[in-house]
């Protein structure tokens, strides 16, 4: 019910995807002159700015999210009325970045941190745990095409493979985790606290409330999303398709934002 609701309010105000495609190009031209950049308190400055640039984008696009998903409960006499509100639901990015900027600011930078923390102790975990593969990672870390990958992969003995195969199970595994134990955390400070520990406890409460449901949307959204990256693979083999696939990520992000809030607005209620 909620995929298929999810779909609907995203075909209806696809007006939500413009600040992603607004944000995406100035971020690309950004992180352009960001790698360009040579002296290194410039390189500081050019960085710092450019998490504050994502963090007021994301402020702004949640609240976007959350008066869309507000908007497609409202009934209206007229399509044409549905439209124009619909369109109207572009007025409310700025005011989102002026109320949620610092709660987004501080939830990203705790988000972020955690993040790192974990991943970094679930690799201390596998040196630990795991034997040693003598794989050499940066010749893996250099492959940039599936072609280069299959030659790497063909270098590896078959007992580096098996410890290979468990090292990516243990990292993937443990994103799986992080990120379904934090599926909910920016709703709740969009919803509910603006303190993004507040905020934390209230998407953990959520989460356990509602513990099948969220684990059927976090399955569906990464099965969702290994097939669109496939897709997209497949469709840059020229331009046109290219663009055709890029259109299609926006979209996808989009519906990944909106399954989400809708979800969260819905059941966090019952």
């Amino acid at each position: 019910m909620f995929i298929k609701r999810a779909f609907n309010i995203t075909k209806d105000n696809i007006i939500l995807a413009q600040p992603l495609v607004l944000y995406l190009v100035i971020l690309s031209l950004t992180m352009a002159g960001l790698a360009q950049q040579g002296n290194k308190i410039y390189f500081i400055v050019f960085a710092i700015a450019n998490i504050l640039l994502s963090t007021a984008f994301f402020a702004g696009w949640c609240f976007m999210a959350r008066k869309t998903v507000e908007h497609s409960k409202k009934e209206f006499d007229k399509p044409e009325e549905k439209s124009m509100a619909s369109l109207a639901l572009i007025k409310e990015f700025f005011p989102g970045v002026g109320e949620f900027f610092l709660s987004i600011t501080f939830t990203t930078i705790i988000y972020t941190g955690l993040c790192a923390l974990v991943l970094y102790l679930a690799y201390k975990a596998g040196l630990h745990f795991l034997p040693h593969s003598h794989i050499n990672w940066d010749n893996l870390f250099a492959a940039k095409t599936p072609e280069q990958m299959h030659d790497f992969v063909n270098t590896l003995t078959f007992t580096q493979l098996k410890i290979l195969n468990a090292w990516f199970l243990l990292m993937s595994g443990v994103t799986v985790l992080f990120t379904f134990l934090t599926m909910f955390w920016f709703p709740a400070v969009i919803y509910d606290s603006k303190n993004p520990f507040t905020a934390f406890w209230f998407n953990i409460v959520f989460l356990f409330k509602n513990f099948f449901g969220s684990i059927g949307i976090l399955a569906f959204l990464f099965a969702l999303n290994m097939f669109i990256s496939a897709l997209t693979v497949l469709l840059n083999i020229n331009v046109i398709l290219s663009i055709i696939g890029l259109v299609i990520s926006f979209y996808f992000m989009t519906y990944c934002l909106v399954l989400i809030f809708l979800y969260y607005d819905e059941k966090r209620k019952a």
